[in-house]
């Protein structure tokens, strides 16, 4: 297997960062109350947020560029649920008219907590995210050279003939094309005129 340059390694830093801030964001989002998005609605958004976080990790990890790029795939997130995700968080009781300005409303069960949780857990995702993201590619390099060490099996080295002969066949068989031919008909082109 090949060695992954570094354009290679940024984009799966990019892609990675933006897959899991759009899962953490969806789990806060609804943890805290709201509705749980749509699977296709969480792969659009790890689509759409990828490209700013390519650009935004950069080459080597960093705690400010990886919060960046957090914070710019929560703000993906949010446009798109904002925009086709979930149902409306406050409902009429009585039926709304044109002067009717007493209507009461009702917050449904998407939004029944504090107005602050959604914030609180949005900012939390937001933390474990970046820790996750700063930590876990360190931790993954770590356990890959432990289980390097561990596993002695690396690629057989093959002693490789100094010299190659050819090797002249023994005995003698019915030539292939004489086999396949029998039945061919020997005239090429179209059939003639009768």
């Amino acid at each position: 297997m090949d060695r992954v340059t570094a354009r290679q390694l940024r984009a799966l830093r990019g892609v990675v960062a933006s897959a899991i801030t759009v899962l953490l964001a969806a789990t806060a989002h609804t943890v805290a109350g709201g509705g749980a998005p749509a699977p296709l609605l969480l792969v659009a958004a790890a689509m759409l947020a990828a490209p700013p976080a390519v650009l935004l990790v950069g080459r080597r990890p960093s705690v400010l560029r990886t919060s960046t790029a957090v914070l710019a795939a929560q703000a993906v997130f949010h446009g798109v649920f904002a925009l086709f995700g979930g149902p409306s968080t406050v409902t009429f009781v009585t039926p709304v008219g044109a002067h009717v300005h007493s209507a009461q409303m009702v917050a449904t069960g998407t939004h029944a907590m504090t107005p602050h949780s959604m914030s609180a857990a949005h900012v939390i995702a937001a933390l474990v995210t970046v820790v996750v993201l700063h930590r876990g590619e360190w931790m993954l390099r770590a356990a890959g050279r432990g289980i390097h060490r561990l596993l002695p099996l690396r690629r057989a080295r093959v002693p490789r003939p100094s010299s190659v002969r050819a090797v002249r066949a023994t005995f003698a068989a019915p030539a292939l094309r004489a086999v396949l031919l029998v039945c061919s008909v020997g005239r090429r082109g179209p059939p003639a005129l009768v």
